[in-house]
C-alpha cells in the first residue's frame, strides 16, 4: 500500500514538473513541492542551473582549474626526470605492443558508455520520467551522447562538473528538473562505488594474498568507511525526510525535495541495475587487462593476470573520484605506477610501467579529450541550428 502511494506521488510530481516547466521562462521552472499530507501541491519557483554557470570554456580558463593543473604537470615532469624515464625505451615498448589487444582494450572501454546510458535510462524511469507521466526520454543514442559529453566535461575541468552537466543537458533536451535528474546521477555514483568495491576488494585479496602494503590497507579502510557513510546517509535521507526539509531554508526546500526524490526513487529494479553496473566496471577492468596482455606486463597464469588487472583498473577508477584535477591527472598516473610495481617482475620496470600508463591513458583520457570535443561541438552545433529555426 505504501509503495502504491509512493508511486502515485512520484507520478503526480513528475507530471507537474513536465507541465509547469513547459510554461516557464528560460532559467526558471514552476514545480510542485508535493507535501506528504496529500493536500494540494504548493507551486513555487525554482531557479534552474543556467548555461553560463556550467560554461566549460569559462571553467577551463578559471585559475582554480589552471593552477592545480599546472602544478600537477610540473610535478609529473619532475618525477619523470627523477625516475630516469627513457623516452626512447618507452616508445619502443609502446611500438612493440600487440595492436590487437590494444584495440580490444579501446573497444571494451567504449562499450561501457552504452551500458552506462542504458543504466541511466532505467534510473530516470524509476523516478517517473515515463511517457505515461507525459515525459518522453531522448532516444538511447542521445543518452549515450549525453553521458559521453559528461565524461568529456569531467576530463576538461575538476570537481566532477560533468555529473551535474549531464543533468543540465537532459533538461535542455526534455525540459525536466535538473535537481531530480542529478539525484539519479548521485544514485548511479553510489551504485558504482558499492559494486566497484565489491569487485576491488576480492581482486586485492586474490592478487596480493598476504603481501598487501600497509598504505593500501589504510586506503581500503577509508573507502569502506566512505561506502558505509553513503549507505547510512541514504537511510537517514529516507527516514528523516521531513525533519531534514525543515532544516533547509525555504528557498532551497524545493530543490531538496527533487533531489531526495531523484536519489531514493532511483533504487528500484535493483537486480537489473546491479548487472549493468557490474558490466560497466567489468569493462573498466578488462581495458587494463588487454593493455597488460599487449605489453606482457604481468607474469603468471591468466587468472593472476586478470585479478591483478581488475585491481589496477578499478584502483585507477577510484583515484578519479578525487576531484583535484580534470580526469584525475597526476593522481591516476602516480597511483597506477605504484600498483603496477606490485606485480611487475621483469626488467626495465620504469619504462614498461610508463608505456602501460601511456597506452591506458590514451584510451581513458586523450581519446575522451579528442573525440569528446568533436561530439561536444557537433551536438551543440545541432542544438544551435534547431534553436534558430
Amino acid at each position: 500500500m505504501i509503495h502504491d502511494k509512493d508511486e502515485a506521488r512520484r507520478s503526480r510530481l513528475v507530471a507537474v514538473d513536465s507541465n509547469s516547466e513547459q510554461q516557464a521562462p528560460y532559467g526558471k521552472s514552476v514545480k510542485d513541492t508535493t507535501p506528504l499530507d496529500n493536500s494540494e501541491p504548493e507551486v513555487t519557483h525554482e531557479a534552474e542551473i543556467t548555461r553560463e554557470q556550467l560554461a566549460l570554456g569559462k571553467r577551463l580558463l578559471n585559475w582554480r582549474t589552471l593552477v592545480p593543473l599546472v602544478i600537477v604537470i610540473i610535478a609529473l615532469v619532475f618525477v619523470a626526470q627523477k625516475a630516469n624515464i627513457n623516452p626512447q625505451k618507452t616508445w619502443n615498448a609502446v611500438k612493440n605492443a600487440n595492436i590487437f589487444f590494444f584495440l580490444a582494450a579501446f573497444a571494451i572501454y567504449y562499450l561501457s558508455f552504452g551500458l552506462r546510458a542504458l543504466r541511466w535510462k532505467y534510473l530516470l524511469e524509476n523516478v517517473g520520467f515515463k511517457p505515461e507521466n507525459g515525459i518522453h526520454l531522448p532516444k538511447y543514442r542521445k543518452l549515450v551522447e549525453i553521458v559521453y559529453i559528461s565524461f568529456f566535461a569531467n576530463v576538461v575541468v575538476p570537481a566532477k562538473l560533468g555529473d551535474l552537466y549531464r543533468a543540465y543537458l537532459l533538461r535542455q533536451e526534455i525540459n525536466v528538473s535538473t535537481t531530480r535528474s542529478f539525484g539519479t546521477v548521485l544514485a548511479e555514483r553510489l551504485l558504482d562505488l558499492i559494486v566497484l568495491l565489491l569487485l576491488f576488494i576480492p581482486a586485492i585479496l586474490i592478487s596480493l594474498h598476504q603481501n598487501m602494503p600497509p598504505q593500501l590497507a589504510i586506503g581500503m579502510q577509508i573507502l569502506l568507511v566512505a561506502v558505509a557513510i553513503g549507505v547510512v546517509g541514504l537511510f537517514v535521507l529516507r527516514l528523516a525526510r521531513e525533519p531534514i526539509a525543515r532544516l533547509v531554508p525555504a528557498r532551497f526546500r524545493e530543490q531538496y525535495y527533487h533531489f531526495q526524490e531523484g536519489t531514493l526513487g532511483s533504487f528500484r529494479r535493483l537486480p537489473r541495475l546491479a548487472v549493468l553496473t557490474i558490466g560497466v566496471w567489468g569493462c573498466e577492468a578488462l581495458r587494463f587487462f588487454f593493455i597488460a596482455l599487449a605489453l606482457n606486463l604481468i607474469g603468471g597464469n591468466i587468472f593472476h593476470i586478470l585479478a591483478a588487472s581488475i585491481f589496477i583498473g578499478l584502483g585507477e577508477a577510484l583515484l578519479t573520484v578525487i576531484p583535484a584535477t580534470g580526469g584525475g591527472i597526476g593522481l591516476v598516473e602516480g597511483g597506477m605506477a605504484a600498483m603496477i610495481a606490485l606485480f611487475y617482475t621483469g626488467a626495465d620496470l620504469v619504462n614498461q610501467t610508463t608505456a602501460a600508463i601511456l597506452l591506458d591513458r590514451i584510451i581513458s583520457l586523450f581519446s575522451i579529450l579528442v573525440i569528446g570535443f568533436i561530439v561536444f561541438i557537433v551536438a551543440f552545433s545541432k542544438k544551435a541550428a534547431r534553436s534558430t529555426k
